[in-house]
């Protein structure tokens, strides 16, 4: 587990004016991009791609480094995820979620209304969600199986190490599901934005509601900083 923000993972960043960044861990610096994104999902398996939203809705992959690109063509999106086996989900604009079929190049639509998603980092066949309610929920599609998570109203989830969940419920403040009792253990602070650490279930990364961004390590009370832009969504990918 890490005491610090992990330098095997790679952050990445929507600015407060739309374009997209990454962190350079070595230069402790922001590297700007050009292009307006409206989402972002970091590949969790490499830190040189990231999948993004296009402002037409359209789904794309990119690998800054080696610039190769790959379209999923099919929807408009508002909300993508990455899960196990690099399965990617989304929320279509019209509410629907969706997850895209590789062997078919289509997006298989749900007819689920979504407000937020974040795909099971350990398996392609499931996803956590957040329903129209505010409830908290777990679903394996391929083997129709479902799991709750009750006790806030929520507004962002997402999913570290461990299969740790974390939360920003309705109100701002943020939370972790503690699954030994069942229940959300919430914090005092606000936050617009989280993205939980891959590598341990201790940490997450957020933003706060000035617009900084950070991690934070729960358990062990251990902080960084990322300085430099006002970010609005950030996530972490692989090294």
């Amino acid at each position: 587990m890490s005491n610090n923000a992990n330098s095997a993972t790679r952050l990445w960043a929507i600015a407060d004016n739309g374009k997209w960044t990454r962190w350079a861990p070595e230069y402790k610096r922001w590297d700007i991009y050009s292009e307006q994104r409206t989402f972002i999902f970091a590949d969790p398996t490499t830190g040189e791609a990231c999948y993004y939203i296009d402002p037409d809705g359209s789904v794309h992959w990119r690998n800054v480094d080696k610039d190769r690109n790959e379209s999923f063509p099919g929807i408009k999106a508002k909300i993508i995820s990455v899960g196990g086996d690099n399965r990617l989900w989304a929320i279509a604009n019209n509410g629907v979620w969706a997850r895209w079929a590789p062997e078919y190049k289509r997006w298989d639509n749900y007819s689920e209304q979504r407000t937020f998603i974040f795909a099971d980092p350990t398996t392609g066949e499931a996803c956590y969600y957040i329903d129209s309610d505010g409830s908290v929920h777990w679903r394996n599609v391929d083997k129709d199986r479902n799991d709750s998570f009750p006790g806030i109203k929520a507004k962002i989830i997402s999913v570290g190490g461990d299969n740790r969940l974390w939360a920003i419920a309705n109100n701002g403040v943020w939370a972790r599901w503690a699954p030994e009792y069942k229940r959300w253990d919430t914090y005092s602070e606000q936050r617009t934005f989280i993205f939980a650490d891959p590598t341990t279930g201790e940490a997450c990364y957020y933003i706060d509601s000035d617009g900084s961004v950070h991690w934070r390590n729960v358990d062990k009370d251990r902080n960084e900083s990322f300085p430099g832009i006002k970010g609005k969504i950030i996530s972490v990918g692989g090294v």
